[in-house]
């Protein structure tokens, strides 16, 4: 296992043209909210995790930018553009990396990608991941933010041509309208293929991302 994810990190590192942006989001009203939601979805058995809320906000900001829920296609000399949103996350398990996949995220309530990453990271922990399970993603998401760490630079799941890293939510003080404030800051790193996603494209998707994450109630008018 080790060997494989070696062979495939060090291709995608030769092959792909890599850079990162990072980006600072304030969280608050997102951790208010998850906090609020929270007993209901433990009610209907569910663990909702601020990865459900960042998936479904990912989802939202990729229909904006296609450019990122792409594939290089080397053999072809193809940009390969999805029409579809399957994210991957990517998983600490005992066997090594494994990134399984929420297939049609977009089309997923809140509640259902809360359970299917239930799922997912169940068989990940216990090797029953099935091969449908870890293939036909088009983005993915590494989230070391319960480990810790300030930030990172992610290393492309290829031939996708974007990977998101979440980053730790700390409380610290703030200037809101003037008030210093105790707020809820989280860092989000981006690691993308320069020969298909400009530096200019990943801003736009990252300050859509944020705008997203910031101010969650926007999720309604999306028809969350």
């Amino acid at each position: 296992m080790r060997r494989k994810i070696a062979e495939f990190l060090a291709h995608s590192k030769r092959t792909a043209a890599h850079y990162t942006y990072v980006e600072e989001v304030d969280v608050t009203d997102l951790v208010a909210l998850r906090q609020r939601m929270k007993p209901l979805a433990e009610a209907r058995g569910a663990r909702l995790t601020f990865t459900s809320f960042i998936v479904k906000a990912t989802c939202l900001a990729l229909r904006l930018h296609p450019k990122l829920n792409a594939a290089m296609d080397d053999a072809n000399g193809e940009i390969v553009y999805k029409r579809y949103y399957n994210i991957g996350i990517a998983a600490d398990t005992e066997q090594g990396l494994m990134v399984p996949v929420i297939h049609g995220a977009d089309r997923r309530s809140l509640l259902d990608v809360s359970f299917e990453l239930q799922r997912l990271s169940e068989a990940a922990r216990t090797g029953s991941l099935a091969l449908e399970d870890l293939q036909g993603g088009t983005f993915t998401i590494t989230n070391a933010g319960a480990i810790g760490g300030l930030l990172a630079t992610p290393v492309l799941n290829y031939p996708e041509v974007a990977i998101l890293g979440v980053h730790k939510i700390k409380k610290r003080p703030e200037y809101v309208n003037g008030q210093l404030l105790p707020r809820d800051i989280m860092y989000l790193s981006i690691s993308l293929d320069h020969r298909v996603v400009d530096g200019a494209d990943a801003a736009r998707f990252m300050n859509d991302l944020k705008k997203y994450l910031e101010d969650p109630s926007l999720f309604i008018l999306e028809g969350f």
